[in-house]
C-alpha cells in the first residue's frame, strides 16, 4: 500500500500547524492522529491515515486496489463519501465521522459485553450441579453422610 502521509501533505499540514486551529488549539502532526485515531476507535492505521490525509488533502482517488479497498472500508465506517463523478472520495467532518464511528464502537462493546454477561451466566449454571451437595444452586448444604468439621 502506498504511503499515505507524502511529504506535501505533511508540508501542507505544516501550514496548518503554523496557523493553529480554531479556539487556539493547534493541531497535532498528520501520524499522531491517525495513530490516536487507529488506537482510539480500533480501526487499521492504515485507514486512519487515510482519513487524516484526506482531510488535509481534501479528496482521495484510490490509485491501486488496495487504496481502493481502504476506501470502501472508510466509507463502510461513514468516514469518507465518493464524489459526485464516483472517482474520488470527500471525507466526513470528523464531528460527524468520528462520532458516529464512536457510536458503533460503543454499540459494539456494550454487544460484546452483554454477550459475555450470559456466557458467564451460562457457565456457572453448568458448574453449580458440579459442586458435591448441590442440587438447586446454593452451597446451603453438603453431601449426605460427609463430615463437616463439627462430626
Amino acid at each position: 500500500m502506498i504511503l499515505l502521509c507524502t511529504q506535501e501533505t505533511l508540508h501542507k499540514c505544516a501550514g496548518l500547524l503554523g496557523r493553529g486551529g480554531s479556539h487556539g488549539h493547534v493541531p497535532r502532526d498528520p501520524r499522531t492522529l491517525a495513530q490516536l485515531v487507529h488506537e482510539a476507535l480500533e480501526i487499521p492505521v492504515e485507514e486512519a491515515q487515510l482519513y487524516v490525509s484526506t482531510l488535509i488533502e481534501g479528496r482521495y482517488a484510490p490509485a491501486d486496489a488496495g487504496g481502493r479497498a481502504a476506501a470502501e472500508s472508510l466509507s463502510a465506517r461513514g468516514m469518507l463519501i465518493l464524489d459526485a463523478k464516483g472517482k474520488s472520495y470527500l471525507a466526513v467532518h470528523p464531528r460527524m465521522a468520528i462520532s458516529n464511528l464512536f457510536r458503533a464502537y460503543e454499540e459494539r462493546m456494550i454487544r460484546q459485553r452483554k454477550e459475555k454477561r450470559l456466557l458467564v451466566d451460562r457457565l456457572t449454571l453448568e458448574l453449580i450441579p458440579l459442586m458435591p451437595g448441590e442440587t438447586k444452586g446454593t452451597n446451603a448444604g453438603g453431601p449426605r453422610g460427609a463430615r463437616t468439621a463439627n462430626s
